[in-house]
């Protein structure tokens, strides 16, 4: 598999199977943090202006916080977050970039639009799980497999693993 140029240090990154399935370890995700180390949250729906009054998404309220992800390649493919203990909680697939699917606007910093139905709930609910976990001293790796289409690898990781953050299996 070709490395993106616009990773530095690759070779350091450590690599695992999935069902068979080679993933690259991006890194670890964490959060920005205050003065006091605690992490800082965030409520973007409260920035949203609803004239139309939309109702929040069963995931919008958070609170959620501005991820640090570390870097990803410019390419469509499959990212799979683990626990500290490396068990896969969710597996997800990124059709244009990776790097975009967890950049601003996606995972890493919730726009406050996405709060509502007709957002990106999927946002909110992975972020928000992140930020928990975060908050109360869990770690978590991101790995990812470049491939396009990214759907069926990523259809039979979810239905072979059957990570506890996917909503629909």
């Amino acid at each position: 598999m070709p490395r993106p140029a616009s990773l530095e240090n690759w070779d350091h990154l450590a690599m695992t199977l999935l069902l068979g399935t080679p993933f690259e370890s991006a890194g670890e995700l964490e959060a920005f943090r205050g003065s006091d180390g605690g992490v800082v949250l965030d409520s973007p729906h409260l920035r949203f202006a609803n004239p139309r009054d939309i109702r929040l998404n069963p995931h919008g309220l958070g609170p959620f916080s501005r991820l640090i992800v570390p870097a990803l390649p410019d390419q469509p493919g499959v990212y799979a977050i683990s626990s500290a203990d490396q068990v896969v909680l969710y597996v997800g697939r990124a059709r244009d970039s990776l790097r975009r699917r967890w950049g601003r606007g996606g995972y890493a910093v919730i726009d406050p639009r996405n709060c509502f139905v007709g957002g990106q709930s999927t946002n909110c609910h992975i972020n928000g799980l992140i930020t928990a976990g975060l908050c109360q001293g869990e770690g978590y790796t991101l790995s990812f497999h470049t491939v396009d289409p990214p759907d069926d690898l990523e259809r039979r990781l979810r239905s072979g693993l059957r990570p506890i953050w996917n909503l629909q299996i």
